[in-house]
């Protein structure tokens, strides 16, 4: 319950903070709601009175008048702020999805990668965006203030009802009925409805959380699932390989356990709600029998008995909404703890605040003592001890088979793992004491599974929506797209892939050369190539790497590459192998050792002759 009323204070404080007046908005709306069928009521009682016993014309127009006077003024009020509460609301959940795209981005990325993390992500997502939504929470907040507000009118309107009257038909039941304490009666069969509704609601409730929860991973490997099938790049594969019938199996299969799921859900939820239906119709014939028998009996006019059983409907109805309402708003603030779970998952990288040096010369001296890592849930250790120093200005390979180390390498070297045992040190400071945002300013990587974004070119190579033209087309053309983007009519503003609109394809070479020309642009003092080139020939793999090494000669610069091709160009190569390094030294050094080098390069030295 504790946890509930937090989640309730944070959500109430976060909307003040990000929509200022949203919630007060909602309320006088709701205020106003609440009071409108009283009103109507009160004057169309007066109004069935006063046709009754044949009233002057003038003033039951009168009346008639006010009631339309009111109507027309509660729904024009309505409308506008109906307007204003909708544009908040977009507001509202635009800055929700806002601060959740943004979390995304802070999480460690060894924890982003985590399948607990992505179910937390999509958790956040659903329950943000669905039942959990923040403009609904508020809608059920202000939906409580209205119950109370409707339960003071109905009050007030009945207190008259229970008012002993001087003059008494003979009889029991006439004299019963004039007692004030059968008020306690009608109390009774208040609370009777109010605990069934109370007691099925909150099933229901905990019945639709459970199916939610249920179907969180469905959800999402549907989505993953349903996706494919847009999926334009993998069109071929699923074409060639026959994969129809599998990707449509899959999806079929889940839907049909999602419709078991939800079938299932409404059978459950009909059969908890039919005891309150049952109830709810007890509750009407009794208002109609009391309110009846004392306009029978005379104790009440025709037009006010028609007042006191709509306030009493309104009465039993919203005590029974109100405690639906309150559950609601408990199951939603549930449903926003997994919002509120998500962004306070807390990093585990080091925060440090020493600002990287801002040296001239770009030199920068990289050693890792002593270094071991292995991943989350896993007992084998993907490197083992390792101890090498990347000397300033130098050019460094790094080759091995896979599976040797040579990515999680990097990927420790650029924080995005920190390493289980020993230190990585940058001109002889631990890593982790700079600050992050400034040492990643360093480096200028491209990876082996690197991505491009469907947006224009120069937005991929500058990484930013504002770019310097010259410089993203001399990156290009250095990178080996110089010809293909002669070619382009919108050249540098060219989208690419159909996510944009009048996007264009690229080859998974082309892709390679845009990746490289972002490394380029970046212009960081230490640049590292994990495999970016092999999805190209040998030949021009050579070219690419011959031209990049001109642009970073002043750089330290990395490789790594199953191929040699990049050896050449390099002082000091360091062989992997079982995550060690094996082998080191220079190209000719290497190949007089004979050892697994040697043997890499043979096998690969008639692409290089």
């Amino acid at each position: 319950m504790n946890n509930k009323l937090n989640t309730i204070k944070k959500v109430l404080r976060l909307t003040h903070k990000l929509q200022k007046g949203h919630i007060a908005l909602i309320i006088i709306q709701r205020l106003v709601n609440a009071a409108t069928p009283f009103i109507e009521v009160i004057f169309s009682s007066i109004i069935l009175d006063q046709l009754i016993a044949k009233a002057p014309y003038e003033l039951i127009m009168k009346n008639a008048l006010i009631v339309i006077s009111y109507r027309v003024f509660a729904s024009l009020f309505h409308w506008g702020l109906e307007h204003i509460i909708a544009t908040n609301s977009a507001t509202l959940n635009e800055k929700i999805d806002q601060m959740i795209c943004e979390k995304s981005f802070e999480i460690d990325y060894d924890i982003l990668e985590k399948r607990e993390t992505l179910d937390m992500i999509k958790k956040a997502e659903e329950g943000i965006n669905s039942y959990g939504n923040i403009t609904g929470f508020c809608q059920s907040f202000a939906g409580i203030i209205e119950m109370i507000a409707r339960i003071i009118y109905s009050v007030f309107i009945l207190i008259p009802l229970f008012i002993p009257s001087d003059s008494v038909p003979a009889g029991f039941l006439p004299q019963l009925l004039n007692k004030w304490y059968v008020v306690f009666i009608l109390l009774a069969v208040i609370i009777v409805k109010v605990s069934v509704s109370t007691a099925i609601n909150k099933k229901s409730q905990i019945v639709q959380q459970e199916f939610f929860k249920n179907n969180v991973r469905a959800n999402r490997e549907y989505g993953y699932y349903f996706n494919l099938m847009f999926e334009y790049s993998l069109g071929k594969y699923i074409r060639l390989y026959k994969s129809q019938n599998m990707v449509t199996g899959k999806v079929s299969s889940t839907l049909s356990w999602m419709e078991k799921q939800f079938l299932s859900l409404l059978a459950r939820i009909n059969m908890i709600q039919l005891p309150d239906f049952l109830v709810q119709f007890f509750v009407q014939c009794i208002s109609y029998i009391f309110v009846g028998l004392k306009a029978i009996y005379g104790f009440i006019s025709v037009g006010t008995a028609l007042k006191f059983i709509t306030a009493y409907g309104e009465l039993v109805e919203s005590i029974s909404s109100i405690s639906y309402s309150i559950i609601d708003l408990g199951i939603k603030s549930e449903y926003l703890s997994y919002f509120y779970d998500f962004m306070e998952i807390q990093n585990k990288r080091y925060d440090g605040t020493i600002p990287t040096e801002k040296r001239d010369d770009n030199e920068f001296e990289i050693e890792f003592r002593d270094v071991s890592f292995k991943y989350t849930n896993t007992e084998n250790y993907v490197l083992k001890h390792i101890n090498q120093k990347i000397k300033i200005g130098t050019k460094t390979a790094i080759v091995g088979k896979n599976g040797a180390g040579k990515t999680t390498f990097i990927k420790l070297l650029c924080r995005l793992y920190e390493p289980t045992e020993g230190q990585i040190l940058l001109n002889g400071i631990d890593i982790r004491y700079y600050d992050y945002k400034d040492y990643a300013k360093l480096f200028a990587v491209v990876f082996q599974d690197f991505n491009l974004f469907s947006f224009s070119i120069a937005e991929n190579v500058a990484s930013n929506s504002v770019f310097d033209s010259a410089r993203v087309e001399e990156c290009c053309r250095h990178a080996g797209f110089g010809e293909r983007l002669a070619k382009l009519e919108k050249g540098i503003e060219t989208n690419i892939y159909q996510q944009e609109e009048n996007g264009v394809e690229i080859s998974g070479g082309e892709a390679q050369k845009l990746a490289i020309a972002r490394a380029l642009y970046k212009d960081a003092p230490l640049v590292i190539l994990d495999e970016p080139t092999s999805a190209l020939d040998p030949v021009s793999e050579y070219e690419i790497y011959k031209k990049f090494d001109e642009m970073v000669e002043d750089k330290t610069s990395i490789y790594i590459s199953h191929r040699m091709s990049s050896c050449r160009f390099c002082d000091n190569i360091l062989v992997f192998d079982d995550g060690q390094i094996v082998e080191q030294g220079s190209h000719d050094k290497l190949l007089l050792n004979n050892g697994l080098y040697s043997e890499l390069w043979n096998a690969q030295a008639q692409y290089y002759s």
